[in-house]
Order: structure tokens, then sequence, then C-alpha cells
């Protein structure tokens, strides 16, 4: 930061503090019941001279912006500023309106502190902030970004061109900043980077292209899912609707649009809109009656998952609660309920995170961690308990694109260890019920290999505890090297 701007922002600092001391000395007269002809004249001179507090601040707020890399800061600034000096100019005017029509001073003010409006006869709300719309550079967000900026900023005629050039630069952000960057930061040069922006992205073939090109780059369904049916109408709606806007005749693609979008869905959902069309629909649907139909697939999806979620919930509790028992849940069983306050909790350390945020779980090698994982029953896909991986909504592995935990991710040459690991887990489990494909990890593709747990003696007599991997097409037997040098001499047991 220069000399200068620093001691700019020096000025700054005491331009503001004139304004807490106005404050202040407006608490005091407002707490008085009623003004005296003394206070209002004083009141009255301090008025004049605060009023030109803000030009002061103005002109010096200007240079500092046009010195600063920062303009996120620089327009917090201003906007605070204004804001605290707006409230206190309506309150001293009340107060001398008060005064002057005899009607006292609490009779309708605006609080410099709060912003809230006092008033005998009415109550206002204080609405929520708006945020300003961000705009990246994409084509397929400029719409949106387009019509609202106008609605709040650049067709607002409260605020004048520099504080619309504040909120245009606050709003860019990425490609479309560059396109302003040079543009001398002045009032008189905010229309001249609006009509930029515009000028760049306003260009109808490149917007219908890109919306075009959203409705055939929808990703395919591969299994009926409620959150994958829900993005494709999403997708759907979202792009006609932008298309409309553009003057494309979208009312008229209704068949073709259907016909793409049917093309996406999954086997058993293109099957059940085929049955609905020949069975409901008499004449050729529309693309709203389409929707429709997937909006309702969707609601139905999504109370299966939940039910199914429930009941694995209620598995997995019972199995947790009956660890030390084999427990096999029939029509008469009643399944005990847990506090859902478990499942925030590491199954490992029982502190307060997810296991796979656990550093003792990290620490563990890989065989150990796949272990771990189906020993306490959690999904192998999220690390997380309360359903199984196949109902797991999360990304895959980011190595091998499968379907668990990057975490449990082992290296192809390896695969033959895991499989026998989770082998040996469904023997040791062949008793329990549990939810179908809990433990799966890898493909079907690969041959999965008996192991089974020994006790082995070293050379001091203690004992250790060894997984055997069992493969009788093997030639040759192998121990690691770290386990060996532990044992010195074996010998099984």
């Amino acid at each position: 930061m220069s000399d200068n701007l620093k001691t700019l922002i020096k000025k700054r600092s005491s331009i503001k503090s004139k304004l807490t001391i106005f404050n202040n000395y407006l608490m005091l007269i407002k707490s008085s019941p009623e003004l005296s002809e003394l206070q209002r004249l004083d009141l009255m001179e301090r008025f004049r001279k605060f009023e030109n507090l803000y030009n002061e601040f103005d002109d010096l707020q200007n240079t500092i912006e046009l010195l600063s890399e920062d303009a996120e800061s620089t327009f917090t600034e201003r906007e605070d500023f204004d804001r605290q000096y707006f409230n206190l100019v309506a309150l001293t005017r009340s107060l001398l309106g008060a005064s002057s029509n005899g009607t006292g001073s609490e009779a309708g003010f605006k609080d410099a502190d709060s912003g809230a409006h006092i008033s005998n006869s009415r109550n206002f709300i204080r609405l929520p902030k708006i945020d300003l719309p961000h705009f990246d550079g994409t084509y397929q967000c400029w719409l949106e970004f387009r019509d609202t900026f106008t609605s709040l900023i650049h067709n607002n005629t409260t605020i004048n061109d520099i504080n619309k050039f504040h909120y245009l630069r606050a709003s860019l952000q990425g490609n479309a900043a560059l396109i302003i960057k040079n543009i001398d930061f002045k009032g008189d040069r905010y229309n001249i980077a609006w009509d930029l922006l515009c000028e760049r992205y306003n260009n109808n073939r490149i917007l219908v292209n890109n919306h075009i090109q959203a409705l055939f780059d929808v990703e395919s369904i591969t299994n009926e899912s409620s959150v994958s049916i829900r993005n494709l109408v999403d997708t759907i709606n979202k792009n006609v609707r932008a298309l409309t806007t553009l003057n494309q005749p979208t009312q008229y693609w209704d068949t073709l649009l259907i016909y793409i979008m049917s093309k996406k869905l999954d086997l058993k959902t293109s099957r059940d809109w085929e049955e609905h069309r020949n069975k409901t629909l008499k004449d050729d649907p529309t693309l709203a009656q389409f929707c429709s139909f997937l909006n309702k697939k969707a609601d139905w999806l999504e109370s299966v998952e939940s039910n199914i979620n429930l009941s694995q919930n209620n598995i997995i509790v019972a199995l947790n609660n009956n660890h030390s028992n084999k427990f096999v849940p029939d029509k008469t069983t009643q399944i005990p309920k847990k506090s859902n306050n478990n499942f925030n909790k590491c199954p490992l350390c029982s502190q307060a995170h997810a296991l796979y945020k656990c550093d003792s779980f990290r620490s563990l090698s890989i065989e150990s961690r796949i272990q771990k994982a189906n020993d306490y029953n959690v999904c192998l896909n999220c690390l997380r308990l309360g359903h199984s991986a196949k109902q797991c909504k999360l990304s895959h592995c980011k190595y091998c694109k499968i379907k668990h935990n990057t975490l449990l991710h082992l290296n192809s040459n390896d695969f033959k260890t895991v499989n026998s690991l989770l082998s040996s887990l469904h023997l040791a489990t062949s008793n329990v019920a549990l939810p179908a494909n809990c433990l799966q990890l890898a493909t079907s593709a690969h041959v999965l290999l008996s192991t089974a747990l020994v006790n082995v003696i070293g050379a001091s007599g203690k004992k250790y505890t060894a997984r055997l991997l069992l493969d009788n097409g093997s030639t040759a037997n192998f121990v690691t090297q770290t386990f060996f040098e532990k044992l010195g001499q074996i010998q099984m047991v």
C-alpha cells in the first residue's frame, strides 16, 4: 500500500469519527422528553455543518477507490458510511420537525443504530438484504444476471452512476470482470462499462446455441433416482425459458424435446413413461405433461428411497446394539431404536467427526481401513452410517471411478487381497441380515478368495494374529518382511 493511500485512509477515519460524534450527540438529544428552544437552535447549527460531511467523504472515497485494487472492501466502506449518514440525517430532520410542530421528539423517526422506523401509527418490517447477482462470463447465466442487475441497480434512479459502477465491479468475476477492468473508475464511465458488457454478451445467436447445447448435453440417467430425474426437469425448464426469452418458437418444440429427453431416461422410467403415454394420453403429449409425469415419478421415488434408508438405519442400529450376538430380524422382532446423535460420532474414536475425517482411521493401512469400515457397518462409498453404498448419492473413488471411498482404494495388483478380505467378512456375517450390496467394494468381475485368521507364535513366545490368503492355485508361500522380522522364527498353531 502506498504512503499516499495510507494518508487518505487516515483522513477517511477522521471523517468517520465525526459521524460517530454527531450520532452520540443525537442520542443525547433524543433522550429529552421535549426539545427546548436552545437545544433546537444548537441542533440546527450542528446539522448545517454535518451536511457538508458527505461531500468531504465522497471526494476522499473516490480518490481512495481509484488508488485501491480491492474494489470489494472500498465498496463496503462507502455502503456503511451511506447507511449511517442518511439514518442520522433522517433522525435529525424528524427531531427538528417534531420540535417545531410541538408533537414531541418521539413522533416518528429512524433510529440511527438499528434503522428501525418507530411510529405511533404504523409498523415497518425490516426486509432481508438482497445479495447482488454474480456473473463470471458463462453465457447460460447471462440472461438471469442481466435482468436481475437491471432491476436492482441499473434502472434504480436513486443510485448515482459511481455507486452503480461499484455494484457492477463487485458483481463481475472471471472473464466478465476483465472486460471492464481497464475502464477508468469514474461516474461518467459507468454507462460505457455497462454497454460494453451488454455488447459482449447480448449475442442472441451464441446465447441460443449455448442453451440448445445444454439440452443436448444433459447427462443420461443410468439408474432411476429422484435426484437425477429432478435435475433433468430443472435443466429442461431453465433452458426452455431462456430460449423463449430469446424469442425462439419453443411452443412448437414439444415433440422434439420429449423425444430427446426420453432417450436420457433410465430403462425403468422410460418404460413407465411409454405406459403412461399409451394409457392416459389420447393426443400427442406436451412438454408440460412430460415434465409433470417426471415430477410425479421423482416424488414417488423420493418417498421410496426415504423408506429404504429408514429401514436400513433400523437394521444397522440393531446390529450395533447386538454386535456380540448373531441377530436375525424376523416379522416378530422389534428392532431397537438408537439416537441419531450416534450417526454424528466417529465409530472409531467416538469424537464429533465423520469416520473419513478421523486421523486414527487415516493412519491405518488400506486393508485395515476396509476391515474397520465393514466392522462399523458404514457406507463404503462415503464412510457414513445410515445407508449402503448402493443407495449412496455421493461421487465415486477419484482414482478408479468405482463406487467406493478414495481412502479404501487399492492398486489393481492388490484387488485379490481386498476381495479376499471382503469374502471373509461376508462369511463372518453370513448369519446376519444385512442390506444388499452393503459390503460391495470392487466389481463382480474380480475373483473372491477365502481368508482365515490364525495365531502365529514368534520367537519370544508371544502370539500374533495374522490373516492367511487361501489360494489353491498358488505354488509358493509368502509373508511380509515386517511381519517376519516381528516374529523371528515362526511356527503355526
